[in-house]
């Protein structure tokens, strides 16, 4: 079949996008064919460069996103904008390094599982995601499988930055934007349980290994002490010694929300984004370009995987609600979710298995898990801004308000402990 010359230079397509193994005429054909709006946009016009800018930083940890821009031999015409994502080591270990961490968890994501990442979510945008009714996810134009020693992957997707944007780590997402991205994790839930082909399971794994929770933990150590310097010392008093009993306690805690509570009694796996956190939710802006209460994507679903009900909702209010609107959510929308999930699924002949008590378990199970994830999350969110190291106006608030917000987390999460499991609050080692 004869290859069609898009370029100005021919030789052009030959080449390799940022020094990579990728080549511009790969690019432009899958744009060809599965994007529209490239299509329409780019005419009878010849392409005179392809750059990338990487937009990772902060953002991406187990691959480089690039922010792509198509330029025409028509100079009077704009360049044309995509994504390119590249997965790789490089960002994981910059940002440890960027934070003064050894490296040791990054051996836990050594090449084979980088693939293995994003190799999942390739098949989830490919075979899943077109599925799952109205779900909120940046549209993908082409993708090659990550083949180690043979074939390096790449994804191709819209790019979103002209009309959405992400909400800053510091500043948690109001009550609205929270219903609007609880309204996806729904859509989520939904079809897994009325998807009678059940064509999801078995295809993707766990987002870790049981081996890897060992170091998890020990980032955790590290970053607590870091984050108790946000509020006055005062506030910790009550709690401390007990949240460094938790900590020690995490292998067994994640053991239990990933390998057990997901098919225990009562329970049914559901398909899980499993990284349901405030840099992978993107907004409209408005007429200022400020973020608007409506969610247009959920990104970065290199982490999917068969959890609980409770996985997804758990990591994002945790991560991304403050504690008032964190707890009206589950005091006065819970009941809500269930109930329309309940509805749903009744509507399509089936039963939901889950009961409500169960599936409040499921949250709070995983909330205890997330409560201590955050003690690890902080310092790579904040990376991506350029944090005073000395007392600093504004800063102080934004820590201030970080360390209030993980303070409630945790001071929930033991409540939860002593009423399911006080066995997580006992000193073991």
């Amino acid at each position: 079949m004869a290859i069609t010359n898009f370029f100005v230079d021919e030789k052009y397509g030959e080449s390799y996008f940022i020094g990579g193994q990728i080549t511009h005429q790969w690019i432009i054909e899958c744009l060809d064919n599965n994007d529209n709006d490239f299509k329409e946009y780019r005419g009878d016009n010849k392409i005179k460069n392809i750059n990338g800018v990487d937009i990772s930083d902060g953002k991406g940890f187990l691959s480089k996103v690039f922010k792509t821009s198509i330029f025409f031999d028509d100079e009077k015409k704009k360049p044309y904008y995509t994504i390119i994502k590249i997965p790789g080591s490089d960002s994981i270990v910059e940002s440890l390094k960027k934070q003064n961490l050894d490296d040791t968890i990054s051996d836990d994501f050594n090449i084979e599982n980088i693939a293995a990442f994003h190799n999942k979510e390739c098949l989830f945008y490919s075979e899943v995601a077109p599925k799952i009714k109205s779900l909120k996810y940046p549209k993908c134009f082409g993708f090659k499988n990550f083949e180690v020693g043979k074939q390096e992957g790449v994804l191709i997707m819209k790019f979103m930055g002209t009309t959405s944007k992400t909400v800053p780590f510091y500043i948690s997402l109001n009550i609205y934007q929270i219903k609007s991205l609880l309204d996806e994790i729904y859509k989520l839930q939904e079809y897994s349980l009325i998807d009678s082909k059940n064509c999801w399971k078995g295809i993707f794994e766990k987002p870790f290994e049981s081996c890897q929770f060992k170091n998890i933990q020990k980032y955790m150590e590290t970053g607590l002490p870091k984050i108790k310097k946000y509020t006055p010392k005062e506030m910790w008093t009550d709690i401390e010694n007990i949240v460094d009993i938790l900590v020690s306690n995490y292998v067994e805690i994640a053991e239990y929300v990933y390998n057990i509570l997901p098919t225990s009694k009562g329970n049914v796996p559901i398909l899980a984004h499993g990284d349901m956190w405030i840099n992978n939710f993107m907004f409209e802006v408005d007429g200022n370009n400020n973020c608007s209460n409506n969610l247009s994507a959920i990104i970065d679903w290199q982490t999917v995987f068969e959890g609980s009900t409770g996985n997804d909702i758990s990591r994002a209010l945790a991560v991304s609600a403050s504690p008032d609107v964190r707890r009206e959510i589950e005091k006065h929308y819970f009941p809500e979710f269930y109930q329309k999930l309940k509805h749903s699924i009744s509507n399509n002949g089936k039963e939901l298995m889950i009961s409500y008590e169960k599936f409040l378990y499921n949250y709070k199970i995983c909330f205890i898990e997330q409560s201590l994830m955050m003690l690890i999350m902080v310092g790579f969110a904040l990376q991506e801004y350029n944090v005073p190291e000395s007392s600093d106006y504004i800063w102080d608030a934004r820590k201030f308000n970080i360390g209030v917000k993980i303070y409630y987390n945790l001071y929930d999460a033991i409540t939860y402990c002593k009423e399911l499991h006080p066995e997580w609050l006992e000193n073991k080692h």
